[in-house]
């Protein structure tokens, strides 16, 4: 893909996410509206970044000049656009957001009339839109409807499934999903909830997780972490421990699954898991990285949850993406059904340590076969390597998974000496 990475387009704003590519993308959508004779009209979000309503306004010239009615749900999360999107069955949808990053990046990712993020074969078809330019400015112009009242469907679709009352702490990130979780979690202690539009995930959510963690120890509380759009999750039990997107499936799985059901992880997705879940005669399938991989592996062997250590967890039959507010509130129901804490309910679980490490690369990462050699031997010594560039950074990805600790980090400091001084040629 040259636009498209794991999950949408992203990049740093002025950069890669500048005026000229973003009025590129307006005009392929515009394209495909007109290709496959959709409804005109274009549901979008946005999270709390300053540069959303830049991104938004760029992308609205395009539209409302070539009768593309555009209804604005303003800032919210990701799972409330996929969510907003099946009830009511838009022919697209779009998410102003960069996730997880800070706020000099952002981004855009669609979803379909399912609440689907869009697939590969349609990211190809806007990709080619965008770079062989068939558009033709129709003059036809419509309307910037203000759509902010549909959040209520949303939040009322979050309380309806929520049974239990206890407070939980929620670090939202000061991103797109704070104003929802006032509404729905009005017991509970909300932190990191004043988004100003360059606060996002700063020191904040579920890749910033200490302050959480010494809160829910001091109040012996559960916690629930969330990235910028929400629709990742980390979860910090009673004792301070994290519960990543791993654990999350396992509990998930003790609860919602049976002997020879099938759950889908991807290749980074811990052996501890798949071996846990083995003991019960439930496998796991691993997919490529990437939400989007995880849901098209579920579909394929119609399995119902799916998910990544990073905190996407899906749950097919409540929404067809990743949410992480939905998935912390089926864990709250499932601690207020069974009166047990979570560290309890994770007792059994054991996990393989996983070392890891990322190397800032601007340029392509080709591994050459000296390093394939190398890797081999790792492998028969026992260990599970990956390494791989990112699809919305520019790193590289290395993962050393071991039994032990002390072996992890020791085949992975001798991988990242060699690809740094050997390949990338660095120090």
């Amino acid at each position: 893909m040259k636009y498209f990475g794991t999950d949408g387009i992203r990049g740093i704003v002025g950069q890669k996410i500048n005026k000229r590519l973003i009025e590129k993308i307006a005009k392929a959508v515009v394209c495909f509206f007109k290709k496959f004779k959709l409804k005109k009209v274009l549901l979008i979000g946005q999270d709390s970044r300053i540069s959303s309503d830049y991104i938004l306004s760029v992308f609205s010239s395009i539209l409302l000049t070539n009768g593309i009615e555009i209804e604005n749900i303003g800032i919210c999360s990701s799972p409330c656009i996929a969510y907003l999107a099946k009830k009511f069955d838009y022919p697209l949808a779009m998410m102003i957001s960069a996730s997880h990053n800070t706020s000099e990046y952002n981004g855009i990712k669609f979803f379909n009339s399912l609440g689907e993020k869009i697939s590969e074969k349609t990211e190809l078809i806007l990709e080619n839109f965008i770079d062989h330019n068939h558009y033709k400015n129709s003059n036809e112009f419509s309307r910037l409807i203000d759509a902010s009242n549909l959040k209520n469907f949303y939040i009322a679709f979050l309380k309806s499934i929520k049974h239990f009352d206890f407070p939980i702490i929620i670090d939202c990130a000061n991103g797109g999903a704070t104003d929802i979780c006032k509404s729905v979690f009005n017991k509970s202690k909300l932190i990191n909830n004043h988004p100003n539009g360059s606060n996002i995930n700063a020191n904040a959510g579920c890749t910033n997780i200490e302050f959480l963690r010494s809160l829910c120890l001091k109040e012996q509380k559960i916690g629930i972490a969330l990235d910028g759009d929400a629709d990742r999750i980390y979860i910090v039990d009673e004792r301070g421990n994290i519960v990543a997107g791993d654990k999350i499936l396992y509990l998930l799985s003790k609860f919602f699954l049976i002997p020879s059901d099938k759950i889908v992880g991807t290749i980074y997705s811990n052996s501890g898991l798949e071996k846990s879940l083995k003991t019960r005669n439930i496998e796991l399938i691993r997919a490529n990285v990437g939400d989007k991989n995880v849901y098209e592996k579920m579909k394929k062997i119609n399995a119902d949850i799916g998910g990544e250590n990073a905190g996407h967890i899906i749950l097919r039959r409540y929404l067809n993406t990743g949410d992480g507010l939905l998935v912390g509130i089926v864990v709250c129901n499932i601690l207020n059904i069974s009166k047990l804490t979570l560290s309890e309910l994770l007792n059994d679980y054991k996990e393989f340590y996983q070392a890891t490490f990322n190397i800032k690369s601007d340029s392509k990462f080709y591994p050459n076969e000296n390093l394939r050699l190398l890797i081999d031997k790792f492998k028969l010594d026992g260990a599970r390597i990956i390494i791989r560039a990112s699809g919305t950074e520019p790193i590289i990805r290395l993962m050393v998974e071991c039994e032990k600790k002390e072996k992890a980090e020791d085949i992975l400091n001798k991988l990242k000496i060699y690809i740094c001084t050997k390949i990338l040629k660095k120090g």
